[in-house]
């Protein structure tokens, strides 16, 4: 299991997808926390090849907030919707992650929010309590309108022609139930070239959606 996509500083769209694996091995087994800790996700995530174009989704929308990916700080984010972060590695890597949740129902799902070798969220997650239970630790419960939570308008739940209508066809179909969105474009600012990469994957569980996420990295 792929444990996040943290992609390597490269110009190569081979080598930020070996990023995605290679950082795997970065995660502690060890580290304990608090605070719920994000899904793993699936090695099939580096198995289909990107497609030049727009993501389908750049972030997770959390009430009225607009989180974009990249973009949003997350610490800023912790002090508007008051809640906690956690925090591992050091130096060139790091991760501060959070967990938030719209409650303990089998219809509720939780949401990590997590911002890898940046100040801004670089990969938002979500997970049905029903059909993906999620792991120890805890999780800040999201009150009143905050419980409107989806990203690009798909949450837990759904099912697959609901996703298609908000994502369309999906650029790979893994054998194991997930599907993804994956893209790349190159941004040109004067002289330089900087390649974005965005991850988008849902899984299906009988017929309805169990967990999805979107993730993106820029290099330099």
């Amino acid at each position: 299991m792929v444990h996040f996509p943290h992609i390597m500083k490269t110009l190569s769209s081979i080598k930020l997808l070996i990023g995605a694996v290679a950082a795997a091995g970065l995660q502690t087994a060890a580290y304990a926390s608090s605070v719920a800790e994000p899904f793993a996700y699936p090695e099939s995530l580096v198995a289909g090849r990107p497609v030049e174009g727009k993501p389908v989704t750049q972030g997770i929308r959390i009430g009225s907030e607009d989180v974009t990916l990249e973009s949003t700080p997350i610490r800023d984010l912790a002090k508007k919707l008051h809640f906690s972060l956690m925090r591992e590695g050091d130096g060139d890597y790091t991760r501060d992650w959070t967990c938030l949740t719209t409650g303990s129902g089998s219809d509720d799902f939780s949401v990590w929010l997590i911002a890898t070798c940046s100040p801004a969220v670089t990969e938002a997650q979500m997970a049905s309590n029903g059909l993906s239970p999620r792991g120890k630790g805890t999780c800040h419960l999201l009150k009143g309108s905050e419980k409107n939570v989806s990203i690009g308008g798909v949450t837990p739940g759904m099912t697959w022609e609901q996703v298609l209508a908000k994502f369309g066809q999906p650029t790979y179909a893994a054998d194991d139930g997930w599907y993804f969105w994956s893209t790349s474009k190159t941004i040109e600012e004067f002289s330089n070239s900087r390649e974005q990469m965005n991850w988008t994957g849902v899984q299906l569980e009988k017929g309805k959606v169990s967990r999805l996420f979107s993730s993106q990295a820029t290099n330099p």
